[in-house]
């Protein structure tokens, strides 16, 4: 069996035997994208995130990014292949994020769409389920291609339909591709793919919400300036307020504010904000507020 670190063919590096046989197959590399993937992406995906979870070398990653996703994020545990992936988008100029790491420890922001590319059925059926409680808060879509049943043991996920099915019972069903002919292929595989959507998380126009709290107004700003928070506009109105507070709860409090907004600047947002079916913030003004400073259109949302 082909080892995982070499699972996929990237364009310019050594070809085997199997890679020239995979690499016009319709069911690998760029074939499987083309045909089990891409069928289910939108027209323009400007503005949102993916995540390959399994990315081996990333070549789904350059993939989506060529296709328009702002920001593309891949996951892989096998060391040797995610070296090889980030050497390649050296090589390739891409901009994608490659992160070493199992699928159940990995800290990722809220995205658009999540791709589990014939990955799935390599963790134990706990694990994948408890990833699947996190995922339904922290990805719109989710994508899985399968295959023919791969495991006898109960305790690993499995390939088969039904069960990925039952997997997302509280998850709506998206989208579903067919296994395609065999024949005539020169690498041929049985493969499926079914999409569902989250029935929590959506995307709005930032500016579709109806904030009645401003004043953390011009707080990001001021911070990014390098004006001491003791010294922002938010703090001298928070602190008359919050007279009740002692001083280190205040301080606690503004600094775990400014914790908040360096980690959605760098990572992007984890945590949806909760509305109501107005588009009212029940909560979530102060990464409303950020994520407006730093020039967002767009926001992940929660309608209760």
């Amino acid at each position: 069996m082909k080892p995982f670190s070499t699972y996929q063919y990237l364009e310019g590096t050594e070809m085997t035997e199997r890679d020239k046989l995979e690499l016009t197959s319709k069911f690998w590399n760029k074939g499987k994208w083309d045909n089990f993937v891409l069928p289910l992406l939108p027209k323009d995906p400007t503005g949102m995130g993916f995540v390959d979870m399994g990315c081996n070398a990333g070549l789904f990653l350059k993939l989506a990014e060529d296709y328009g996703f702002s920001r593309v994020i891949g996951v892989d545990s096998d060391e040797t292949a995610v070296k090889r992936g980030v050497e390649w988008r050296e090589k390739n100029g891409g901009k994608y994020e490659i992160h070493l790491a199992n699928m159940e420890n990995a800290d990722l922001p809220i995205v658009d769409y999540t791709v589990f590319s014939n990955s799935h059925y390599y963790y134990t059926v706990n694990d994948f389920l408890d990833y699947l409680d996190k995922l339904i808060y922290r990805s719109i879509y989710v994508i899985v291609i399968t295959t023919e049943k791969r495991h006898l043991n109960r305790c690993w996920a499995s390939a088969d339909l039904p069960d990925i099915r039952s997997y997302f019972k509280v998850w709506t069903e998206a989208g579903f591709i067919n296994e395609l002919p065999l024949e005539g292929d020169p690498s041929p595989r049985r493969l499926w793919t079914l999409m569902f959507k989250s029935p929590y998380v959506e995307s709005v126009p930032i500016d579709s919400l109806d904030s009645s709290n401003h004043v953390q107004d011009q707080f990001y700003e001021e911070i990014d300036k390098g004006v001491p928070y003791q010294k922002t506009r938010y703090y001298r109105i928070l602190k008359p307020y919050r007279k009740h507070w002692s001083e280190e709860r205040l301080n606690t409090w503004t600094e775990e504010r400014i914790r908040v907004f360096k980690d959605v600047k760098a990572n992007g947002l984890k945590t949806p904000i909760i509305v109501d079916k107005d588009k009212r913030i029940l909560d979530g003004n102060h990464r409303y507020s950020l994520m407006k400073y730093l020039g967002y259109k767009n926001i992940y949302v929660r309608i209760v």
